[in-house]
Order: C-alpha cells, then sequence, then structure tokens
C-alpha cells in the first residue's frame, strides 16, 4: 500500500497517477473535504475561493492531465493584472508600463535600469548575495525602492538580504530596455512574465478541480483523517483516531516542518535542518460586494505601505458566475510572520478601509445623511451598530468616547 498524507492537488494528482500505474494507494485528508487550499465555497450567491489560485500552465504532460479532468468547464482567460502604485493603477509588469507617471520617477526608473545593464557589460554579472541584491541587479534602485522592495516585504515579511533568489528565474519578468523605452511611451506590452494566459473553471471556483479528483479516487480517498505520527522505521502512519496504518512507501504533501515535528527515526541533522525552515502565514479575506466603486482586472498588486493587503483580486472578473449580476466577488490577501498572533476583525476592518481609500468600496451615502440628520436633533451615532460601521471592540469604544465629548458639548 502507497499512502498519501494529504488531499491537497498535489496529493490527489499523485493518487490518479498511482491508480493509472495500477498500484494500490489511500490519501489520507485531514479535512472534511479534498483541496487544501485550493477549495472554494459559496454563499448569498457568491462563490470564493480560500485565496486568489489561478491556474498557469507550461509542462505538456501536467497540461493535459488537468484539462482533461472531467466536470472541470475550463475557461482560457489573458491575464489583466495592475499594479497600484504611487496612488495610481498601472498595467502589470508595471516596469514596462510607465507612462503616465511623474516625469521624474520614470527618469529615475529609466536611468537605474540603465545604471546596471551598463555596470554588468564593463565589470561582469557578479552573483547577488540574497534577493535584494538579485532585484537591484536586475532593476535598478528607483524600481526597487518603488515598488520590488516595499512588495516583497510585505510579502515575505522578512528582510529581504535573508531570503534567496533562485525562486524568481520563473516568476519574475526581466524585460530589456528597449520595452522599458516603449513602455513609457505608452506602449502596452502583452505577453511578459510566466502567467500571461491562464485557467480557470467557468463555475465552481478552483475548488471544482479538486472535488472532481475526489469522486474519481472514491474510498481511495478518506477525509477527516488526521496523521498524528509517522513511524519512519515500523513504516507505520498512526493517525489521531487511534488507527495504525502500514505502508510500502510513502508520498506526503503535509508541510514539511509539521511533518518533521511528528515524524520518529530523523537523524539529529535532520531535526535541525527542519528547525531552520520558515515561512509565512497568508490571512485572505474573501468579499462580496453588492455595490462596488472601481474594479479593475483580475487582480492588483499593492506594495505601499499604508495599505495593509499585499493583493487583491476580483473573482467575477475571472468566472462571472463568481457573483449575482452586478456584484462583485473578491479578495484581500495579507502576510504576518509565522508567530504572529491575527486579530481577523482588525484586519477585515483595516482591509475595508483600504479598499475605500482605492475606491473599490464606495462610501456609503445613507450613513453619513442619518448621522447628519440625529445630529440636528442632538442625537450622535457611536459603535459597530450604533453608527452602521465595521468597528472591532477598541473601536468600538473609542467610537464611544468621542460620542460622549460631541454630546456634552452639544449647544442648543
Amino acid at each position: 500500500m502507497i499512502l498519501v498524507l494529504g488531499g491537497g492537488v498535489t496529493g490527489l494528482s499523485a493518487a490518479m497517477a498511482l491508480e493509472a500505474s495500477g498500484k494500490e494507494c489511500l490519501v489520507l485528508e485531514r479535512e472534511a473535504e479534498p483541496g487544501g487550499w485550493c477549495r472554494s465555497f459559496s454563499a448569498g450567491g457568491y462563490t470564493f475561493d480560500l485565496s486568489g489560485h489561478f491556474l498557469h500552465l507550461s509542462d505538456p504532460a501536467a497540461n493535459r492531465f488537468i484539462l482533461d479532468v472531467p466536470g472541470v468547464p475550463w475557461r482560457r482567460v489573458d491575464r489583466d493584472a495592475r499594479v497600484w502604485l504611487r496612488g495610481r493603477l498601472t498595467p502589470y509588469p508595471f516596469q514596462v508600463h510607465l507612462k503616465g507617471h511623474d516625469p521624474a520617477f520614470v527618469s529615475r526608473c529609466l536611468a537605474g535600469f540603465a545604471r546596471e545593464r551598463i555596470r554588468a557589460a564593463i565589470s561582469g554579472e557578479r552573483p547577488p548575495e540574497h534577493l535584494a541584491a538579485w532585484l537591484l541587479q536586475r532593476f535598478g534602485k528607483a524600481m526597487c525602492d518603488a515598488f520590488f522592495f516595499p512588495y516583497n516585504r510585505k510579502m515575505w515579511r522578512t528582510p529581504l538580504s535573508k531570503l534567496g533568489y533562485e525562486w524568481t528565474g520563473w516568476s519574475v519578468p526581466i524585460p530589456r530596455f528597449d520595452d522599458l523605452l516603449e513602455g513609457a511611451s505608452g506602449e502596452i506590452r502583452r505577453g511578459m512574465g510566466y502567467n500571461a494566459t491562464f485557467f480557470y473553471p467557468e463555475r465552481g471556483g478552483i475548488g471544482s478541480l479538486a472535488r472532481s479528483l475526489g469522486l474519481r479516487l472514491g474510498t481511495r480517498l478518506r477525509t477527516g483523517i488526521e496523521v498524528a505520527r509517522v513511524d519512519l522505521r515500523a513504516k507505520v502512519v498512526h493517525t489521531s483516531g487511534g488507527e495504525a496504518l502500514p505502508y510500502r512507501s510513502a508520498i506526503s504533501t503535509i508541510p514539511l516542518p509539521r511533518l518533521a515535528s511528528f515524524s520518529e527515526g530523523l537523524s539529529p541533522a535532520a531535526r535541525k535542518a527542519a528547525g531552520a525552515l520558515s515561512w509565512v502565514k497568508v490571512l485572505a479575506i474573501n468579499l462580496g460586494i453588492r455595490n462596488p466603486g472601481r474594479t479593475p482586472g483580475h487582480w492588483v498588486y499593492v506594495p505601499e505601505r499604508e495599505y495593509p493587503f499585499f493583493r487583491i483580486g476580483f473573482l467575477s472578473n475571472v468566472a462571472r458566475s463568481a457573483a449575482p449580476g452586478g456584484r462583485v466577488s473578491m479578495f484581500v490577501e495579507k502576510s504576518f510572520p509565522a508567530n504572529a498572533r491575527v486579530d481577523v476583525a482588525r484586519e477585515v476592518g483595516a482591509a475595508l478601509r483600504g479598499l475605500k481609500r482605492m475606491g473599490v468600496l464606495r462610501k456609503g451615502k445613507a450613513v453619513p445623511l442619518l448621522a447628519r440628520e440625529f445630529g440636528r436633533h442632538r442625537v450622535f451615532l457611536a459603535g459597530r451598530y450604533g453608527a452602521w460601521d465595521y468597528y472591532g471592540m477598541e473601536k468600538s469604544m473609542a467610537d464611544g468616547l468621542r460620542a460622549a465629548r460631541e454630546a456634552a458639548n452639544a449647544r442648543g
């Protein structure tokens, strides 16, 4: 028996391949349904993914396997991504779409990029020591200060001098100088980057892929089963429900630090290596918007510090079925250090305020009108329900103090 630990899309794909080769396998998934983070749910007529997931295909074998999964109505989409930069929306990648920005800023970006190309031509490429150095060598100081440094700090929550850059080869598009010049003059540069086109289901969200794979596996997928311990020497997986499942070999998609923490039989060197691994948390906030403001493209990268999130996206711009007519299904993503305690209510409030500043959410007219009307009669609205706003406990109490001052100082 081959055990597959974790029923996300990785584990489900592995199980399908094992089944096709005639091998006996069993998938163990902790949650009540398969898919891991590639799950979707519906509420109030909206479809939401647990986070933004868009399928970029480049490997021919994976391409054939994924697009042939029965029951998933795929749609091929041309990417429409933006960058919220210096108070304006800029097509992605921003470095080749500088038209419309302040001329002095555009000049600094072009000069910094050219300076790095000249330096490399004269002195040769020097191996960068970390991600910050890699970005500087590729894009120059002005672009790094405007976008690459603040965006990556928001996303990775760690000094860029402590991060490697090996992953950038497939994910960060490197333009030529003529791309920058043409973009600065207003030409739209299409097709740059690994995700210029992507696939997304017509309906059901990205979770429809995991649901279809899970249905095909049938009884070879067991949900609600949490792995509690792995005995590497005896080749036995122990579950939190008390089962002992022997295996001939196993495939693990469980996060590596967690797997190492409950695996018996690891060497001291391996345990030390596991302790060196680091990660970030990501909070995904899903919103169904009845009266949207500006909702541009498929997703927007947000590097600037005054906005708490690093990316927002509009699922209903990708698949119209994700929201009722005239409404919008969207997601907001913010990262945190691994050991951070996340106050979800506070983060939702901060995200809503940020979206209002960007114009994504309209500032309603009804509440200000009512506040003025009641205020004329010396009735002061306060708190989450009284002021009809999304307040946490602290803000509600502070609003009560504010209302008390206004009431005490009211004249007439």
